[in-house]
């Protein structure tokens, strides 16, 4: 009997080409030499609304029906990309990251698909959904306070909107020269709800 290949996955949102430009354009406002942070490159910033983590690869046809489940239920809202941001905060910043302000379509898209997955086996968040996209990942900080400083400056930004137009099962690959992001399954939303 052949055994199961195991892929690392994770369920998200793709952005448009334009909000991919203006969030690569943040990066380069946050850059400096004295700070090691690790920039997400540009391309692979996404909305994620579920780290699967390694996953059989049979699954993702069970996977890919939740999904079409929820599409099918839930009408298609507007996001903003607004408001540049630290976790845990921005006087001791682990994650950058910019702000998601949701209709509350994207809230419902959540609950369903942790209590679709949940019905898989996959462990539901203890963490609220606090929705963002990860511009980079805090390694060293020489000067906290100029990174303060720039973030607070951004802190106000509203970027764009845009509709959410599917989601999508990625594959993750860890390579030499970064994270490798694959569509595994994608599903549209259905613009008639």
């Amino acid at each position: 009997m052949e055994q199961n290949r195991f892929v690392r996955a994770f369920i998200a949102i793709e952005l448009p080409s334009i909000i991919v430009k203006s969030l690569g354009e943040i990066q380069d406002n946050l850059r400096d030499t004295t700070n090691k942070i690790t920039w997400v490159k540009p391309d692979n910033i996404h909305l994620t609304m579920k780290f699967l983590g390694n996953i059989e690869t049979d699954k993702a046809h069970a996977i890919e029906k939740i999904l079409k489940n929820i599409v099918s239920q839930i009408s298609i809202g507007k996001l903003s990309v607004e408001g540049v941001g630290a976790f845990p905060t921005i006087n001791n910043p682990r994650v950058i990251w910019v702000g998601i302000e949701d209709d509350k379509n994207l809230l419902k898209i959540y609950t369903q698909l942790e209590d679709g997955l949940a019905s898989l086996g996959f462990k539901k968040e203890d963490r609220p959904f606090k929705p963002h996209l990860t511009l980079g990942r805090v390694k060293f900080l020489k000067d906290k306070k100029g990174l303060k400083e720039r973030l607070e400056k951004l802190a106000d930004i509203k970027l764009a909107s845009f509709i959410v137009d599917s989601l999508i099962l990625f594959k993750s690959e860890l390579t030499p020269e970064g994270s490798l992001y694959t569509k595994l399954k994608e599903v549209k939303l259905d613009r008639n709800n």
